[in-house]
């Protein structure tokens, strides 16, 4: 009986060290996947305020392309791994952004390309 109760806790202390690992890696796994969906989500923000911004900009009257002043803005809030493209909506009575970028991320499971797009009523003096 006595050999029975030495060699159960010497396979419970080494179960209990397996356990604390696994523990331990799937706390890091979920923080690491937390982190990543708030900078994911944060970057989608900087996105879209940069986005209205500029198709605000771009809707006054007798205003010129803002797809530069964007692209700056892009440049200076993005991170710098950040990938993103650029299409101007030009309509008769709206003018706007498509944005498509692809952010970085820190876990191991990448995610979908952002997709933003806005689109601002165009203002126009009309002379009666």
């Amino acid at each position: 009986m006595k050999r029975w109760i030495e060699s159960s806790l010497s396979d419970a202390a080494g179960n209990s060290v397996v356990g604390a690992l696994l523990n331990i890696t799937f706390a890091t796994l979920i923080t690491l996947s937390l982190l990543s969906l708030s900078l994911s989500a944060y970057n989608t923000l900087l996105i879209r305020d940069a986005a209205i911004d500029a198709a605000a900009k771009a809707a006054l009257p007798q205003a010129h392309s803002q797809q530069p002043y964007l692209r700056k803005l892009l440049d200076d809030r993005l991170p710098l791994l950040a990938s993103y493209s650029v299409e101007e909506i030009v309509g008769d009575a709206v003018v706007g952004f498509r944005v498509r970028a692809q952010l970085p991320v820190l876990g191991l499971i990448p995610l979908s390309p952002s997709f933003t797009e806005v689109l601002v009523a165009k203002e126009q003096i009309s002379s009666r």
